[in-house]
């Protein structure tokens, strides 16, 4: 999934070029390190690319040698439930009996060997009649990242993986619930990947999602039809496939990512992942210049200087799109700058 319009990384990202096309954490862009990641188990023939059609340029720019054919045209964003829907009626034409991993392309995994093991055993146990997600042990009592609540008794294994059932999801917490969670240890963040078998996906759908599998029908009686095809996807209510879908069916599986993993969900995240220097400062891209400060992060693709004198715990970030200030706890807060420059 490459469907982000690149809100969080404003004033370096833009719906123009949104983050999953830049180098955000090393020195290729985020897609491009997803599909080399997948690559290691998957055939390229077998990786399959959804996003805005406005995106299939820089797709196939970030990855070379990507077939267009491989492109999954999405008319316009209406979330992760129908991009999901749309994702399976056009891989059921290719496989209907297919096992699906599902990704985020702008996530940060660095353990490539580890995730593919862990990836090819989730994908091996899709065959059960299932969803199956990833979750990731959290290290601090995060506001920003769904729950999943599991129950560590008795998982199923297959290969070296352990799978848990799922008791239920949680959404955002505030931060006494988030610490609550963390306290409790059977809390993990959900990582938003999913796996499953295409034929099953459709089944749930019917099951516990009946709006969502009527308009699946929908799209699919009119695939043939374009323009038909087009109006009913962007008829149809946008929702996540956690609120549509995985929050309301009884057999969900969840695993323990053993890899380490950000979502790069925000500028905060380049803080966090990037090796600090004197007084746990970050400085990327340019000469920076920290004097009396700590706990701070400068970041810039244009080739004047930045100095932060005497602050603590602020990042400044300067690109040819504008100029960021904030303080590091405040950065999730940039979708609202993003949404007051539109007005």
């Amino acid at each position: 999934m490459a469907c982000g319009q690149g809100t969080r990384f404003w004033p370096w990202s833009s719906e123009k070029k949104p983050k999953q096309f830049l180098s955000i954490i090393g020195k290729e862009p985020l897609i491009t390190q997803t599909f080399n990641r997948l690559k290691k188990f998957i055939k390229a023939d077998n990786i399959f690319v959804v996003a805005d059609n406005k995106y299939l340029e820089l797709t196939m720019e970030s990855i070379p040698g990507f077939k267009e054919s491989n492109f999954i045209s999405e008319p316009c964003p209406r979330n992760t439930a129908p991009c999901l829907i749309l994702s399976n009626i056009v891989l059921s034409r290719i496989n209907p009996e297919a096992n699906v991993a599902v990704v985020p392309a702008d996530h940060y995994i660095p353990d490539t060997d580890i995730y593919a093991n862990q990836i090819k055993d989730a994908l091996n146990f899709a065959d059960n009649k299932c969803m199956v997600t990833s979750g990731i042990k959290p290290s601090q009592p995060h506001t920003g990242y769904g729950y999943i609540q599991f129950n560590p008794k008795n998982p199923s294994a297959l290969g070296k993986t352990s799978f848990f059932d799922v008791i239920q999801f949680k959404e955002k917490p505030k931060l006494p619930k988030a610490k609550t969670y963390l306290a409790d240890g059977n809390f993990y963040w959900n990582s938003g990947m999913f796996f499953y078998k295409l034929n099953h996906f459709k089944e749930f759908l019917k099951t516990y999602a009946p709006y969502y599998s009527q308009q699946y029908e929908k799209l699919h009686h009119a695939y043939s039809n374009k323009r038909k095809f087009m109006d009913i996807f962007k008829s149809i209510e946008p929702d996540s496939i956690d609120f549509a879908l995985m929050e309301k069916v009884k057999d969900v599986k969840m695993f323990k990512a053993k890899f380490r993993w950000s979502d790069v969900g925000a500028w905060s995240s380049l803080y966090e992942l990037n090796p600090k220097k004197d007084k746990k400062n970050v400085s990327l891209r340019k000469n920076n210049i920290f004097i009396d400060s700590e706990n701070s992060l400068i970041f810039s693709t244009e080739d004047k200087p930045i100095a932060v004198i005497g602050m603590q715990n602020v990042a400044v970030i300067n690109t040819g799109n504008g100029i960021l200030i904030s303080d590091l706890d405040n950065l999730q807060k940039v979708k609202d700058v993003t949404q007051k420059l539109k007005k």
